[in-house]
C-alpha cells in the first residue's frame, strides 16, 4: 500500500495498485487493507455487506476492467472513504471521524 498526500497535504491517501493483486478479489482487498490502516484482524470489522455488496463490487471491477472502460466507485467503510479508480483502490479518513479544528 502506497501513502500519498491529499491535495490539501495534511491528510494521507493510502492507495492500492488492482493490478498488482490479481489474484485477490477488490472486496478482499478492501476489507484486508481497512485491517491493516486500523491495526486490526478483518475478522473485527463489520462486515462489508453492511456498507456495499461484495460481489457488486468484485463484478463492477472484474467487468470494467475487462471492458476497458474508465470506472470509479466510492463508498463508506469502517470510517474511511473507499474510492476505486479505473485500476486504483484509495482510501481517504471520511470527514465524520476527522477531528475537528477549533479555533
Amino acid at each position: 500500500m502506497n501513502i500519498q498526500e491529499n491535495g490539501d497535504g495534511k491528510l494521507p491517501v493510502y492507495k492500492v495498485d488492482l493490478d498488482e493483486a490479481t489474484d485477490q478479489s477488490a472486496s478482499y482487498i478492501v476489507v484486508s487493507s481497512i485491517a491493516d490502516l486500523t491495526d486490526r484482524d478483518a475478522a473485527e470489522l463489520e462486515p462489508l455487506w453492511d456498507s456495499v455488496d461484495p460481489e457488486g463490487i468484485d463484478s463492477f471491477v472484474t467487468h470494467a476492467s475487462e471492458s476497458s472502460t474508465p470506472y470509479r466507485l466510492a463508498f463508506e467503510y469502517q470510517g474511511y472513504t473507499v474510492e476505486i479508480e479505473d485500476r486504483w483502490l484509495r482510501f481517504f479518513e471520511s470527514e465524520e471521524v476527522r477531528p475537528s479544528a477549533s479555533a
